[in-house]
This record gives structure tokens, sequence and C-alpha cells, in this order.
């Protein structure tokens, strides 16, 4: 049995996402755990106090890479991402201070993973979302001086829409397209090439999830004939380094939802930038999706539920915020977010009182008021557990509006 406390102080206090060579030290860590080891350790370390992100992280590495050695048929994993004013970030370092060289450390991580799985294979797919900074000019200029530049495609959703590409849906303009837009076009573009035992695993530009955590997703795919996994930072063994604020308006955020959305209300964390699609499920599924915009991950779960019930796989993930180098951070996209639940709810379901309730009150939100309500979050909230209490409805639109006072 190994000690905890000795475990937690193998690793940095601290990380930081553009130190790659954190990352090493962790990797090489997690490389000399035993299968026998990760369960308890798992565990030990969701109760401990003193619990790092990098000893997560490290136990999260490791099963990761036994889950993939588990898998004995030959799989195909397609990596995708958009990017959209991203050049900073997939600087070096020394270029900028907001650069963490994603595109190679994220190419570095997933040969970490499958290093010791010959039967995997992998390929990636960068798609610029309209970036008016040339992003995806970057992208490609990155790619061309990587060795793995055979693997790595640069797609230019623009350039999509103006060849009227059938992979880009209804979109008509790259303005209509805020991540979901370039993730759904990507996702379109690997279902076309039917190659077999494929996976489609998208992320987020930056490295808040490790993509050695990959194995995790792709496992119940595989295996339990699951259709979609998502990474979660809320399950019991996760780890989340983010602020209480954030973790709060997100709590806020998955209460709204759940009153509109009752299929999905298990989903603890539907905004995780880290999601596996066995590729065979989603042929003739993204037909006639609503949504193009940050709430595109949303829809993608309801369907799913809808389409095969009990096919979602939640994933306890280790998870660091990159927030300081959002593209997202000025946008606030939450009111329009919300909005977009209750076009769900309209489109997808039957009406249902508390639903209709809550419609309303989403629909009288205003940038005002909702800068009010996330600075006064009721209690019960901030004190709620989304994923030990999926009924919970204790919270009145009345008691929403008293905190607009």
């Amino acid at each position: 049995m190994i000690n905890i406390e000795e475990f937690i102080n193998r690793f940095p206090a601290q990380t930081d996402l553009k130190d790659s060579e954190t990352f090493r030290k962790i990797e090489y860590q997690a490389q000399k755990l035993q299968e026998n080891e990760l369960h308890p350790l798992d565990l030990q370390l969701a109760e401990s106090p003193i619990s790092t992100y990098s000893a997560v992280l490290s136990v999260k590495l490791a099963k990761s890479r036994f889950a993939l050695k588990r898998i004995k048929k030959n799989i195909h994993i397609t990596f995708l991402f958009a990017i959209y004013k991203e050049i900073e970030r997939m600087s070096f370092s020394h270029e900028s201070p907001l650069g963490e060289d994603c595109v190679n450390e994220k190419i570095r991580q997933i040969q970490w993973l499958i290093s010791g799985s010959p039967n995997v294979s992998w390929d990636l797919l960068i798609i610029d979302d309209g970036c008016p900074e040339g992003s995806g000019n970057k992208a490609q200029e990155i790619a061309n001086k990587s060795p793995f530049r055979d693997q790595i495609k640069v797609l230019f959703l623009q350039e999509a829409i103006a060849s009227n590409s059938p992979h880009v849906g209804n979109l008509t303009t790259t303005a209509d397209s805020q991540k979901g837009g370039a993730i759904l076009y990507g996702l379109r573009y690997t279902t076309a090439l039917k190659r077999k035992n494929n996976i489609a695993l998208y992320t987020d530009a930056d490295l808040s999830s490790h993509l050695g955590m990959s194995g995790l997703l792709v496992e119940p795919l595989v295996n339990q004939g699951k259709s979609l996994a998502i990474g979660s930072r809320r399950e019991k063994t996760c780890f989340t380094l983010r602020s209480e604020f954030r973790n709060n308006r997100g709590k806020l955020f998955i209460y709204l939802r759940r009153r509109l959305l009752h299929p999905i209300n298990y989903i603890s964390d539907e905004q995780c930038g880290f999601k596996a699609f066995n590729v065979l499920f989603l042929e003739n599924f993204l037909e006639d999706v609503l949504e193009t915009k940050f709430s595109f991950d949303v829809e993608l779960l309801l369907r799913t539920e809808l389409k095969k019930p009990n096919s979602i796989a939640q994933v306890p993930i280790a998870w660091m915020d990159s927030d300081e180098a959002s593209t997202t951070k000025d946008l606030e996209p939450y009111i329009p977010m919300l909005n977009r639940m209750i076009d769900f709810y309209e489109h997808y379901l039957p009406k249902h009182p508390e639903a209709e309730d809550f419609k309303s009150f989403i629909q009288g939100l205003t940038d005002d008021r909702w800068d009010r309500l996330i600075h006064n979050i009721p209690e019960a909230i901030k004190a709620w557990d989304p994923v030990e209490d999926v009924q919970f409805n204790q919270v009145s639109t009345e008691q929403l509006k008293q905190c607009f006072d």
C-alpha cells in the first residue's frame, strides 16, 4: 500500500500548463505505477485534503495507458480541436506569456499514451473556425515541421463553406460558428472517411485536459459498447483546478439546464471539452443539429440519450483551468447558451410544467440580471453536489429572482 502523503510529495505542488517539463515528470511517475495500485490510489486521493492536480493526473494517466492496453483489436483515434485566435497559445512560452506550444504538446501527449499500444493508430485534425488572425496558417506551419506531419491535417471552415462542403451542415458563414460549427465539421469529415474501428475525440485548444487520459474515454466505447464518453470534472475521483466562483457559476448553469432537459439530468458536466464518440454511431447522427455555437455539446448529449439511452459514459478526469488565455472569456456566452437550452427543450422534448416555469425565468434574464445572479448564487446551489443529488430542485424561480435585488 502506497503512503498517500509520500505519493503526493513526489509531485510538484504547482503545475503550469506552459511547462511541458512538469508534464514529463508526471508522466514518468505514471509509468512507474502498477495497475493494481491505481484504484486504491484514486480513492485515497479523492479523500485526501492535500491532494494535488499533479498526483491525480499521474493516476489518471496510468489508468489510461492500462485501459488502452486492454483493448486487443486494432483501433484508430482521430483527435480534433478548433482554433480561433489561438496564435499565442500555439507559440512557445518564450515567445508569448500565454504560450503553451499546444499543438506540439498535444502530439507529444498522444505519442506518450499510445507508445505501449501498437494496435492503436491516430491522426489529428485542427479546424480553423474562421479565425481573422490566421490561426489555421500558424497551425499548418507547426504541422509542416512536425515529424508526424503525415498524421496532421489542418481544415479551414471558411474554405469548406465556400466550396459547399456537405460536412458543414447548414452553415453559410463562419460568423454562425463559435467552436461548435468547427467541431461538427471535423466530426462529419471524420465520419465520411469510414475508417474501421474509428474513435473521434474532440478537445479544447488549450492543455486543460491532458490527452494522455484519452484511454479512459476510449475504453468504454470499445469494450462497453458506449456511444459517447465524456470527461467529467465533478465525479468523485476527478480533480479540478479552478476558482470557486467558476465552480459555483458552473453549478448554477447545471441547475438551470436540468430544469429544462430532464433526460440528461444525470450528466454532471456537460461543458467539459474532452469527449469521444464511436464514429460508427455518428453516421446519420449529425444531420439537422440546431446548435453550432458553445452549446453544441449539450445538444449532442441530449440527442445521444434520446437515440440510445444509457450509452453515455462519464469519466472522472484531472483538469486544470486555462482561463487566462481563453478566447471565450470576454464573450460571456451564458445567456445565449441558456436560451439554446430552451430551444433544445422545445425541439426535442414534450412540454413540462417545471420546464415552462424556468423557460420564462431564463427568457427574462438580461446581462445585468445575470451578473447579479452569478454574484448572489443561492447558498443551496453552492452547497449542492450535482453528482450525488441528481434530483435536487429545491431552488424556485421566485427564489432566484430574489438574487436580483
